[in-house]
């Protein structure tokens, strides 16, 4: 069953399951779980929410301090071939430090977890949590903080290797943690 969270929510209209509002009680039962009414976060902040130990505010300052080397990415477009110089955090990074929650009952249950990646027009992009961990996929997703010496208001989400930019994400507002539970989807 797939449920429309209201926009107040989050800021943005995202879909979310039924495991997302209900979770069991210690009795077993199930209790609704109501959600907190949240604003979208100010300019030069990322909200990072979901399945973790505790949701977090970061800044796009503290990000920007952290980034490491310059990167040369180029992409396609409809139009032409670019290229662009970026500098960031790697995603993998910044999700290590959020502590995702894992489902206990399975071996790896960071295979389980998915990223909501959303911008702050609402373009959104869904990762793996695997994918992005460098003992699995170990992809090079990274948090731009500054893309051609132009320090950004807010990060864009770069994949380095991806030969269009479908996958960018800029004016990165907010990350999303969802642990998926297999036996939900029977």
């Amino acid at each position: 069953m797939r449920i429309e969270s209201p926009s107040w929510w989050i800021g943005a209209s995202v879909a979310a399951t039924y495991r997302d509002l209900v979770e069991p009680t210690p009795t077993g039962g199930a209790a609704t779980r109501i959600p907190v009414p949240r604003l979208s976060p100010r300019p030069g902040q990322i909200l990072i929410t979901g399945d973790v130990a505790v949701e977090r505010v970061l800044d796009t300052a503290e990000l920007h301090a952290r980034a490491g080397t310059i990167h040369e990415v180029r992409y396609a477009t409809r139009r032409c071939c670019e290229m662009h110089l970026v500098q960031g955090v790697p995603l993998h990074e910044v999700l290590a430090e959020t502590c995702p929650l894992l489902d206990k009952r399975h071996k790896m249950g960071r295979l389980n977890v998915i990223v909501l990646v959303m911008s702050e027009d609402g373009y959104q992009v869904v990762r793996s949590l695997a994918e992005i961990d460098p003992e699995f996929g170990a992809c090079a997703a990274l948090l731009a903080t500054r893309y051609n010496g132009r320090v950004l208001t807010r990060p864009t989400l770069v994949m380095p290797h991806d030969n269009r930019a479908s996958r960018y994400v800029r004016d990165l507002c907010h990350l999303r943690l969802l642990s998926v539970d297999p036996l939900a989807t029977r």
